[in-house]
């Protein structure tokens, strides 16, 4: 029983739908495990709790900064 976890930003219904059943069939083709039995579990994170680089997402810099060296 596959268990895909996806931690992502908040993410409009019918792209998380859309992504949801890329990962399932994808998942079935490459293990042949049964799409009954793939879990998906997509946890959504606000931008203000997330950082990348010690930047928060809510920073209007965040692209700029969280990928300084």
């Amino acid at each position: 029983m596959p268990i895909l976890s996806v931690t992502t930003w908040p993410t409009p219904d019918d792209k998380i739908r859309e992504l949801v059943e890329a990962l399932t069939t994808t998942m079935h083709r490459v293990t042949g495990a049964p799409l009954d039995k793939i879990t998906v579990h997509v946890q959504e994170i606000a931008p203000d709790r997330w950082a990348e680089g010690g930047v928060l997402g809510t920073n209007p810099d965040f692209a700029t900064l969280s990928r300084r060296q």
